[in-house]
């Protein structure tokens, strides 16, 4: 992973560890990643589904709900 990722996986995870979801978190973490785009987002949210060490089911929701909210996000501001 590079460093850029690491980055906003980091701060995705500091996110959730606030209590954040949703566009909250979204938007933590671009205005607290400088790194932060939609593709490594929805790369760190990947990473982070696939990681071993999170287990719990509520952070990996939403790390779902994020990957998703920045999915759909990205595809309404082509439309």
């Amino acid at each position: 992973m590079g460093k850029k990722l690491k980055s906003v996986y980091g701060t995705m995870i500091s996110g959730i560890s606030e209590g954040l979801s949703g566009s909250a978190l979204y938007e933590y973490v671009t205005h607290n990643c400088r790194d932060a785009s939609e593709k490594r987002i929805c790369r760190a949210s990947l990473l982070a589904l696939a990681d071993a060490q999170i287990q719990d089911r509520s952070v990996l929701e939403h790390i779902y709900q994020l990957a998703v909210y920045n999915r759909l996000g990205a595809l309404s501001r082509q439309a």
